[in-house]
C-alpha cells in the first residue's frame, strides 16, 4: 500500500511541469492543449516523478521545459 506522500508525488510532479507550461504558453492555452498534458506526464515518467531539476530560478526552469517541448 502506498503512503499519502507516495501517491501525491506524481500529481505534484505533473503540476510542477504544467505550471511551467502555463507560464510559457499561457494558462488557457496550456489547459486546452492535450499534447502539453501528455508531455508533462511523459517528462514526469522519464524522471521517476522527481522534480528536482536543480535550476535556480523559474526563468531557467521555463527555458528547460520550452526546450523539452520543442525537442518532443
Amino acid at each position: 500500500m502506498m503512503t499519502m506522500a507516495e501517491t501525491e508525488q506524481p500529481t505534484k510532479c505533473w503540476h510542477f511541469v504544467m505550471s511551467s507550461f502555463a507560464r510559457i504558453y499561457g494558462v488557457e492555452n496550456t489547459h486546452n492543449n492535450e499534447e502539453l498534458h501528455w508531455l508533462a506526464l511523459q517528462w514526469c515518467d522519464e524522471h521517476n516523478y522527481c522534480c528536482n531539476i536543480h535550476l535556480d530560478d523559474l526563468k531557467k526552469v521555463d527555458s528547460y521545459f520550452r526546450k523539452y517541448v520543442e525537442e518532443n
